[in-house]
């Protein structure tokens, strides 16, 4: 299994420690929450914050844009060092305009779904996206209990993909535990995010404990 950290949960004050922690310790990537309090009911950071992890790892960084207007910012996250751009497909943008530009930054792109929207809306956008991510939780804080009504629902993702888009992987954001993340893995996630199970604990631990479920 594929781990994600989210790195919403780092103690900031010691940040670059817990990054370069959570490298040693075997993560594929850092998930990074960008909420603008408008979207979501919280505010996290901004593309300053993508360029300071940069700065010490050089493994993929994705971009989680819980934000009102993503088309209007994304540019700034993917300038900033954010290899994977994330857009909700609640959120209003224009996908052809941004996909064309998101391809020629040399990045790849990626669409979420809320806990309430179906996988079928994805259908029309597989074929050009690298990764889809399903949120197990309502978007917005750490920390929240799983929808158990989320491995099903990647099941159904998965048979859509295998057939139509076998390239996209899928991701799965919110609640991750061990214990969920099993459920996950025999549902078809390919990667899962976990924000306080892997930093409310001892991250190394952690992260090889999902690593090999």
């Amino acid at each position: 299994m594929k781990v994600s950290p989210s790195v919403i949960s780092c103690r900031l004050e010691i940040l670059r420690e817990q990054i370069l922690e959570s490298v040693d310790a075997g993560a594929d990537s850092f998930h990074i929450d960008i909420m603008d309090g408008n979207f979501v009911p919280n505010i996290t950071v901004g593309a300053d914050f993508v360029r300071a992890i940069r700065r010490v790892t050089d493994i993929n960084l994705e971009a989680h844009m819980m934000i009102l207007d993503p088309g209007k910012y994304w540019e700034s996250f993917a300038e900033s060092g954010a290899d994977l751009l994330y857009f909700h497909y609640e959120t209003p943008f224009e996908f052809d305009t941004v996909h064309k530009k998101v391809k020629e930054m040399g990045k790849q792109i990626g669409m979420v779904i809320n806990p309430d929207t179906p996988v079928d809306v994805l259908k029309n956008f597989l074929a050009r996206l690298d990764m889809v991510l399903i949120m197990s939780v309502y978007p917005g804080f750490s920390g929240q209990k799983f929808i158990e009504s989320t491995p099903e629902k990647v099941r159904k993702l998965r048979a859509i993909i295998d057939e139509i888009a076998p390239h996209v992987g899928i991701e799965v954001d919110g609640g991750v535990t061990d214990i969920t993340g099993k459920l996950l893995k025999e549902s078809g996630t390919d990667i899962i995010v976990s924000a306080s199970y892997i930093y409310g604990g001892n991250i190394r631990e952690r992260i090889g404990i999902l690593k090999n479920i």
